[in-house]
């Protein structure tokens, strides 16, 4: 009886320990695992910045890159200056929208002057220019051949000034105008209509029998001639007898 009672305590005894040192392995292995697992975080923390910092130094070095060929190759830079930058601009001359003190101006002859040519003048008036373009056969392409308003009047500036320009590469056939009849017509009315119709108009003064002073006695060109626009009529005008 004795034995069986020191033989069951020894197996309890066996089975404690056994437990004890399986407890013991389990607690060793879980400590291990949670060990593998910070570690495999801080690897993946540490990739990741060496990565997002790899990423950003080359992101820059590629954008100095661009911006080296662009400016080598001379097209226009794409990086946008900062706010307040110290860097030197070339300067762009730009029409005022609005000027304080405007002055009445004298309109120029921009007749046969090439659009830059005109652009130009009317910029030192400080007037405003719309290019209209017409297809036109007496003048060569870029030539302004009417304007609006006339030489020698007035204008404010800050003002538009309407030019017709030359294009010979327009589709379509180019309109022809009939020239007046204006003879016995006053100056004033004849230079009127010459230019309601978009005539040029060239003056010439002589003293003629039958006409009072100021009245146009004859022209250069015949009635119903059909004529470019912009064609410069001339029209002479009695000083009296």
């Amino acid at each position: 009886m004795f034995k069986k009672c020191t033989g069951v305590c020894y197996t309890i005894f066996i089975l404690r320990v056994s437990l004890r040192k399986d407890a013991e392995i389990n607690g060793r292995s879980l400590r291990c695992i949670m060990k593998s697992k910070i570690i495999m975080i801080l690897i993946l923390l540490v990739a990741t910045f060496f990565f997002v910092t790899g990423f950003l130094k080359y992101q820059s070095n590629l954008q100095e890159t661009l911006a080296k060929e662009i400016g080598d190759s001379g097209l226009p830079s794409l990086e946008i200056p900062s706010e307040g930058s110290g860097g030197e601009e070339d300067p762009v001359k730009e029409e005022p929208s609005v000027i304080e003190n405007p002055e009445r101006v004298e309109m120029p002859d921009l007749y046969e002057l090439t659009e830059e040519e005109a652009k130009e003048l009317l910029s030192e008036l400080k007037l405003k220019m719309e290019v209209l373009e017409e297809k036109n056969a007496s003048f060569a392409t870029g030539v302004v051949f009417f304007q609006e308003p006339y030489v020698e009047e007035e204008i404010l500036q800050g003002e538009t000034v309407t030019v017709y320009v030359s294009n010979q590469n327009l589709l379509g056939e180019e309109e022809k105008i009939a020239v007046p009849l204006l003879i016995g017509l006053s100056e004033e009315e004849a230079v009127k209509e010459l230019r309601n119709l978009g005539f040029q108009v060239g003056y010439e003064y002589n003293p003629a029998s039958g006409y009072g002073k100021g009245m146009v006695y004859s022209q250069n060109y015949l009635v119903d001639s059909k004529v470019s626009k912009g064609t410069r009529i001339t029209i002479r005008v009695s000083t009296g007898s």
